[in-house]
């Protein structure tokens, strides 16, 4: 299957990467594109591909069978509706959008062009995320009734100001959209769609216009519960990146710094711990080589996907409704007649 790559920015390495680890049985990278010259000039010549600064008079040359969208977040949603409209598949980095109102028309734009549309997630392909996932289903933990967010990881101010996209409402968000978004989607998929979320966000470090540290407490169906610490505010480095889960009859929790180690696992059978540790040199850990197989099966055999946007519409809103707490310092209620876009976000 053919890529063309859009954006060559700091998740960039990543997926060429991944890409190349699968091979080209699978994969053929055929051109990139980026506002930046020199970044075109570079990679392209690096990778021997055709490189473009006007991304659709790329697409249209080269022809993919895929386009992988690794934009800043606020650029997501254009970029996905212009591609969809050349009919082609997509890849596109966390968040699929930062709006609603675009998540809705992306899923739309799908079933009408019949194109797939991919949102990274790799962690759920980290193997205690896996092993967990398998035990939940399983039943080994009894009734799930409440599970907790820790998200403490380092963003310093020079981490900011390498983009000016980075930290502003119109473009990214704040921890929430942005860094602990993979965790709010896996929390989601575990626990199912809230009832409600109550959110306090701060800004005790950065200096940008949203958030770095949020709490945020929510209700899901079946008296079941959540908590959410997350900063990018921790000193000096990342420290953690985890989900605890808590049922009936066991608990557990993922941590390490990306959720790739078993730092408890309290169920009758007792399993060692160690055989599903991973080892990442950073917080993206090894997932995306997954993921990328992941794509290529699902369309190869036209299987659904759990990474799908329609899938990923409901992470958009949760994203959004814990913006509107904080906004209205009010909690706020998952009713469909009730309006829970963020006002902020993506403005």
């Amino acid at each position: 299957m053919k890529i063309f790559i859009i954006g060559c920015g700091r998740i960039f390495s990543k997926h060429i990467e991944s890409i190349k680890a699968l091979g080209k049985k699978k994969f053929e990278i055929v051109g990139l594109a980026d506002l930046e010259k020199s970044k075109v000039k570079y990679f392209s010549k690096e990778l021997k591909v055709s490189g473009f600064y006007n991304y659709i008079k790329g697409i249209k040359t080269t022809n993919p069978d895929i386009v992988s969208i690794l934009t800043p977040s606020g650029s997501h949603a254009k970029n996905v509706l212009d591609v969809l409209r050349l009919k082609k598949n997509i890849i596109v980095e966390k968040p699929m959008c930062l709006k609603i109102s675009d998540a809705k028309k992306i899923v739309n734009l799908s079933k009408i062009v019949n194109r797939k549309v991919f949102v990274v997630m790799q962690n759920k392909f980290n193997l205690p995320i896996m092993k967990m996932r398998q035990d939940i289903k399983k039943n080994k933990f009894g009734r799930i009734f409440h599970a907790n967010i820790l998200v403490h990881w380092n963003r310093n101010q020079s981490y900011y100001n390498q983009a000016q996209w980075r930290g502003t409402w119109k473009q990214d968000g704040g921890v929430i959209s942005n860094q602990a978004s993979h965790h709010l989607d896996l929390l989601r998929t575990i626990m199912g769609n809230p009832i409600s979320v109550f959110a306090k966000n701060f800004k005790h470090m950065a200096n940008i216009q949203a958030e770095d540290t949020s709490l945020v407490i929510i209700k899901f169906k079946s008296n079941k519960s959540a908590i959410i610490e997350a900063t990018t505010a921790a000193q000096p480095f990342n420290i953690e990146g985890s989900i605890s889960i808590f049922g009936t009859m066991g608990s557990a929790k993922i941590g390490g710094f990306a959720l790739n180690k078993i730092e408890y696992y309290n169920v009758k059978k007792k399993i060692d711990i160690n055989q599903y540790k991973t080892n990442p040199k950073n917080i993206y850990g090894f997932g995306h080589y997954e993921f990328y197989n992941h794509v290529y099966s699902s369309i190869l055999n036209k299987k659904k996907s759990e990474f799908s946007c329609d899938r990923a519409v409901d992470t958009i809103r949760l994203i959004n409704a814990i913006y509107k707490s904080n906004e209205t310092q009010k909690e706020i209620f998952f009713n469909k007649d009730i309006n829970i876009t963020s006002k902020l976000l993506g403005n």
